[in-house]
This record gives structure tokens, C-alpha cells and sequence, in this order.
């Protein structure tokens, strides 16, 4: 057998009609409440947006300070890399060239060493 609860809907038309009546009674002060609430909300969310967009481009300015200072290092690493290749290369000629006067250039391996090893993250600006 089926049950069927039934409710009484007057309750709910005296409930809405009793939140009309005030509506009308105090319309000015529910359209401030209304007014003020929606300010409010547009203030959060624009305090939100400019924080987030700050915190962003301050990271990616020193993100980029610290790529371009990376990107120095290494070109300059390059440098010393290129350097002592071709000083490796003129020992090794002098080693087994038929000259015997040789010259034999000291090359010193830290010299070799990367100058920058760190790697770059957003995790250290947090």
C-alpha cells in the first residue's frame, strides 16, 4: 500500500505573504541592504583580483632578474668552457707535435666549475 504525506501549502502562503507586506513596508531599507551587500562583494573580489595580480608580476620580475643573471652565468661559463678547450687542444698538439721544445700550458680544472648551480623556482619567493 502507498503512502502519501500531504502538506498543507496555507502555512507557506501566509509565510510569503507576510515577507511581501514587509518587503513593501521597508523597501528603502532592503534596497540599501542590497546596495551595500553588492558593493561589498565587488570590493572583496577587486581586493582579491589586485592582490593576486601584484603577487604575480612581483614574482615574475624577480623571476626574470634572476633568469637573466642565470643566463649571464652560463654564457660566461661558456666562455671559460671554450677557453679551456682550446687551451687543452694546443697541449695536446704540443704533446705530439715533433717540436721538442714544447710548451705545455697549465690547465687547471676549477676553472671548469659552473659558477651558478641554482635552479630556478617560484617556491623561493613564498
Amino acid at each position: 500500500m502507498k503512502k502519501f504525506a500531504f502538506i498543507s501549502t496555507n502555512w507557506i502562503k501566509k509565510c510569503y505573504d507576510f515577507l511581501l507586506s514587509k518587503e513593501k513596508n521597508n523597501k528603502y531599507t532592503i534596497d540599501l541592504i542590497k546596495i551595500s551587500f553588492l558593493w561589498i562583494f565587488i570590493l572583496i573580489c577587486l581586493l582579491g583580483y589586485f592582490r593576486y595580480v601584484s603577487l604575480a608580476s612581483t614574482q615574475w620580475y624577480f623571476y626574470r632578474k634572476a633568469s637573466n643573471e642565470l643566463a649571464s652565468a652560463q654564457f660566461l661559463y661558456e666562455i671559460q668552457k671554450t677557453e679551456i678547450m682550446e687551451k687543452t687542444q694546443r697541449n695536446r698538439n704540443e704533446m705530439y707535435s715533433t717540436n721538442q721544445a714544447k710548451k705545455i700550458i697549465d690547465v687547471s680544472l676549477e676553472y671548469a666549475q659552473n659558477p651558478s648551480t641554482k635552479e630556478l623556482s617560484f617556491n623561493d619567493w613564498k
